[in-house]
């Protein structure tokens, strides 16, 4: 975050000397979420920038025809911060950006038994012949997923310029890709479901996750140049 609000001070401290159009401010939508763009025009051809942009999703759902009823609690947020550059290398809107940045995706999800687990069989009224626990003695479930990698590369190419142009107003198109590394799974369990988040367990999982080193970034949006 520090890194960015450099990069944002650094492009207004410019503006007071520039010859129109040369600051822009953009919206954005897309697999990065909601956020916002300011650029600075350097040359006809280069423009530096700032992303920010930011979304969360929370889920909870309990189950009522299920051998335990569960209780699900789901949190998803995605979002990233990063500088960027952008080369217009045939000085109109088509461009080709690199920079770097952090990729905050995030997934955290919680669940939890509402019913006891008997453990063994059940006579016919239902009730547990052998060994029964309670949703206190079973303990929550806990994961989360995100990327360790604090920093992350970041290249793609886009049609618009934010920073230069002969309207106010342009439209944005980035298509991209953050290199972010694999993703890490943690688990974590307070009762008898721990040995479910033994260091061993949690690695088969993620090495189920080791080819997923690409974070597509898809987004769309307008701008309107200062």
């Amino acid at each position: 975050m520090k890194h960015v609000i450099a990069v944002v001070a650094l492009m207004l401290l410019f503006t007071g000397s520039a010859d129109g159009q040369n600051l822009g401010i953009g919206l954005r939508a897309g697999t990065t979420g909601v956020g916002a763009d300011v650029a600075f025009n350097l040359t006809r051809k280069l423009n530096v920038r700032g992303h920010f942009s930011t979304f969360s999703y929370g889920y909870t759902e309990s189950t009522t025809s299920q051998d335990p009823n569960l209780s699900v609690d789901a949190e998803a947020g995605i979002g990233a911060i990063a500088g960027m550059i952008d080369f217009h290398p045939f000085g109109n809107s088509f461009r080709l950006t690199v920079g770097a940045g952090q990729n905050n995706f995030d997934v955290t999800g919680t669940g939890t038994s509402l019913d006891s687990v008997c453990m063994g069989d059940e006579d016919g009224a239902g009730n547990c012949l052998g060994k029964e626990f309670s949703p206190d003695k079973l303990g929550s479930l806990r994961a989360n997923v995100s990327y360790p990698s604090a920093i992350q590369p970041y290249m793609g190419i886009g049609f618009g310029n934010l920073a230069r142009g002969r309207s106010v107003i342009t439209f944005l198109l980035d298509i991209g890709a953050f290199y972010t590394g694999a993703p890490e799974i943690d688990l974590q369990n307070d009762g008898l479901f721990r040995p479910t988040t033994d260091p061993d367990n949690v690695q088969v999982l993620n090495d189920g996750l080791e080819s997923f080193v690409w974070y597509p970034v898809l987004t769309l949006g307008v701008g309107i140049r200062i």
